[in-house]
């Protein structure tokens, strides 16, 4: 079991190193899905954060006021969607937080109009909330298949602790 979780957090580590477009990346959606994985808070909301701000470390310099939006965006989601019990909801929520939150974050450090800044980043936001949504698709088969081999209750990650 504890490698199949260092497979899956490499793999989420990697997926910011690969070449995938920005904003086709499954960190939101396993923020989305982290209260499905494990019950313990903590981990819910610092294994998301926690990936972005390692990898973060080595890739193109962002923003401090940005990465800080970001952080924060990917620490709260997980709050979301436990509160909305679904996961399109969660997702949907947490597509909306980053585009109020993270955009705003974009307009205050670049200055400009606020109604530009958000009109530009429409097209953007809307491929994360696809992806998003995919990578929740994904995540919530292969729940369900590891669930209906393993005849277990118990969250994934709680199996472990």
């Amino acid at each position: 079991m504890w490698k199949n979780v260092a497979f899956l957090l490499a793999l989420l580590v990697a997926s910011r190193f690969i070449g995938l477009p920005t904003n086709f990346s499954p960190l939101l959606a396993l923020a989305v899905f982290m209260p499905r994985l494990t019950d313990d808070k903590r981990i819910q909301h610092l294994l998301p954060v926690s990936i972005i701000a390692f990898t973060n470390l080595f890739l193109e310099p962002v923003n401090a006021l940005i990465l800080a939006t970001m952080l924060l965006v990917f620490a709260i989601t997980p709050t979301v969607s436990r509160f909305s019990k679904s996961l399109f909801l969660g997702s949907l929520s947490a597509v909306l937080t980053w585009f109020i939150v993270v955009n705003g974050a974009v307009w205050f450090a670049g200055g400009g109009s606020l109604p530009q800044t958000y009109i530009a980043a429409i097209p953007f936001d809307f491929r994360l909330a696809v992806s998003t949504g995919l990578y929740v698709a994904l995540f919530h088969s292969s729940e369900k298949l590891c669930m209906s081999f393993s005849r277990s209750n118990i969250k994934l990650l709680d199996r472990l602790v």
